[in-house]
């Protein structure tokens, strides 16, 4: 974006904010935007700051204005992804929720190569579910690794369960993301699936690709006990001052075979995240805002010498949820410090609660 601004380093973001009981679409942005009325051969539309044509920069600049990164935006999801790596795990039986294991910040299950932790030192010894909480990344390993030896399908089932790797059946263009498995990485690569492609997948990194609204979905129906509805733009067609001749329905697109025991062990890991005073990641972005709410942070690397890009995902409010909110920020940083504090922002106002740092 620019120099000066809370994330300097960004390209492009965007937000989608869900109805979890029906799949509406209550907001949805994308950014940079653009001028419709650009469009429209009979205007004169102004030039922009830099002296070039308004059309020129929609049609040309680097940045896409043209792409609805909502909805057409594919990019890894980081631990966002957890949410689905710690359905598998429980649901498949491979731990349970108080299996513990000790993070000492680096990780060599396979003995090939050492991974890190986000946090320098590890986190020490966290059961399962605290380590969606702190979203430590040698638990997650562990589990790709036991998931992966168990079947190489798990992860890649579990995420398609709730919509990822197809198109939600908006009424706008989308994109499907891609969920990779061994025989997508033998028909597009040529390559053989082994647990490294596991381990990653579990983080989130690897060839896995997500759009906003699929995280956004994802949210929405971990929230609401395990439902995916087809997400609405339209309520309802008529003309004014008459009866609607269409209202729209709410749609199920999914119902995946995730137990209601899990779905609350995910919701209150989440809770975690925002409230947890020692191990949350975004406690210290969400532990004073004025309503209850659970979440996950994710800080997708990229590669290069790009910054990773940032989410956040959560739900509103924490008991009897009613929003889910999925935020991305291309290239902006951490997750925690750049687009929780946007899911701050959006509960606030929605909410008409005191807006507050």
């Amino acid at each position: 974006v620019s120099e000066g601004t809370w994330a300097p380093t960004a390209g492009g973001a965007s937000v989608v904010v869900l109805d979890v009981n029906t799949g509406d679409v209550l907001a949805m942005y994308s950014y940079p935007a653009f001028d419709p009325n650009a469009l429209n051969p009979n205007n004169n539309h102004p030039l922009t700051a830099a002296g070039d044509n308004y059309l020129n920069y929609v049609f040309s600049s680097p940045l896409k204005p043209l792409l609805n990164r909502a909805t057409q935006g594919e990019y890894a999801p980081g631990s966002l992804f957890k949410l689905v790596t710690i359905i598998t795990t429980l649901e498949s039986g491979v731990f349970e929720p108080d299996s513990t294991y000790t993070c000492t910040g680096v990780w060599n299950g396979l003995g090939n190569f050492v991974r890190r932790d986000w946090l320098e030192g590890g986190h020490g010894e966290l059961t399962l579910m605290q380590g969606l909480t702190a979203s430590c990344n040698p638990w997650f390993y562990e589990m790709g690794m036991r998931t992966g030896q168990k079947d190489f399908e798990l992860l890649p089932h579990y995420a398609r369960e709730f919509g990822f790797g197809s198109k939600l059946g908006i009424q706008i263009a989308e994109s499907s993301g891609v969920i990779p498995d061994p025989d997508w990485l033998w028909q597009t690569m040529g390559q053989e699936w082994t647990l490294d492609n596991s381990i990653n997948m579990a983080i989130g990194q690897g060839d896995v690709q997500v759009t906003p609204l699929q995280i956004a979905s994802l949210v929405a129906a971990v929230a609401n006990g395990g439902t995916v509805y087809r997400p609405q733009l339209v309520d309802r067609i008529g003309l004014i001052a008459e009866e609607p001749s269409v209202i729209t329905e709410p749609e199920v697109l999914y119902e995946p075979d995730v137990s209601p025991e899990t779905l609350q062990l995910v919701r209150e890991a989440m809770h975690g995240v925002t409230s947890n005073m020692e191990i949350g990641t975004a406690e210290y972005r969400l532990g004073s805002l004025q309503m209850a709410v659970a979440g996950k942070t994710g800080t997708a690397e990229v590669g290069g010498d790009r910054y990773p890009h940032a989410w956040f995902a959560g739900f509103a409010p924490y008991e009897n949820p009613e929003i889910a909110i999925a935020v991305m920020v291309e290239n902006g940083g951490q997750g925690s410090s750049v687009a929780a504090p946007i899911f701050r922002r959006i509960v606030e106002r929605y909410y008409n609660l005191p807006v507050l740092d």
